[in-house]
């Protein structure tokens, strides 16, 4: 899944090139992914200019006048490919147009876990999208990271993955940054001191920002709106490495699976 480097490097991409452009129309091909349902999604974007383009964790929020957003969430397999023409590539089901003559923007969606969603004002955008959605992970200061964590008695690992806490972290930045700051996905915050949880954002920042600057991780079929993929994957520490050496310590990285999610680790470094 996208995460929240992935859908910052689709952001980057998309601000230049949807910015100050009017949508003509969208064509559904597949009324799930459309929200609140594809009729109001059609209508609502329709004839609106593009004034902004933000991201809250892993969503994508386009600014539309009049007060107006469009969201997009990839899901699992989304993607935004601008193009021309349709590219010859299946499981493409939503098509938006705009009207000058610059390119069309396809949501392609193999396995259907993503959305575009129309929210008419910032109470439905609120309501809607952002419900349950905790401060984004890069904007929270580190003595609030640690506040929301302090005292809880759920392991670090599902802590970071919960949205509600902190948004856009999943399953590989979680796993990065416990690396980097030697803590293990097992451990509480109830049992650490503050100054553990600490140096935990600030090895989430550093591992995030890295991120940024490779274009995110294809670890998959990640690209951003441009087609170009990132190249985190390849400095990745313990991420889908079983069995291979520590790079702190050539120890073997270990994997078990912690509420349904394969979780990988240094059992030296990160006892």
């Amino acid at each position: 899944m996208p995460e929240l480097p992935e859908v910052e490097c689709v952001r980057r991409t998309l601000l230049p090139q949807l910015k100050d452009r009017r949508v003509s129309r969208a064509r559904i091909h597949l009324d799930k992914l459309a929200r609140p349902d594809a009729a109001a999604f059609g209508r609502g974007i329709a004839g609106r200019l593009v004034t902004g383009c933000r991201r809250q964790g892993k969503l994508i929020i386009l600014e539309l006048e009049g007060g107006a957003f469009w969201t997009i969430h990839l899901g699992m397999t989304g993607q935004l490919i601008l193009a021309a023409q349709r590219p010859d590539v299946p499981h493409i089901h939503i098509t938006v147009s705009f009207t000058d003559k610059g390119p069309r923007l396809y949501f392609r969606d193999p396995r259907q876990f993503g959305a575009m969603t129309y929210c008419r004002d910032q109470k439905a955008l609120e309501s809607g999208p952002l419900a349950n959605m905790g401060p984004d992970a890069l904007s929270l200061a580190a003595g609030v990271f640690a506040q929301r964590l302090a005292g809880r008695k759920a392991p670090l690992k599902s802590l970071l993955l919960d949205q509600r806490i902190l948004a856009g972290v999943g399953n590989i930045y979680a796993d990065e940054a416990l690396h980097r700051a030697g803590l293990s996905p097992l451990s509480r915050p109830c049992d650490l001191s503050s100054a553990q949880l600490t140096r935990l954002h600030a090895m989430l920042l550093e591992t995030l920002a890295e991120a940024l600057r490779r274009g995110g991780s294809s670890v998959r079929n990640f690209v951003d709106a441009e087609g170009r993929p990132g190249t985190f994957q390849h400095a990745h520490r313990v991420y889908q490495r079983t069995g291979q050496p520590c790079p702190v310590c050539g120890k073997e990285i270990e994997r078990i699976i912690m509420a349904g999610r394969s979780t990988h680790f240094c059992p030296a470094c990160q006892k």
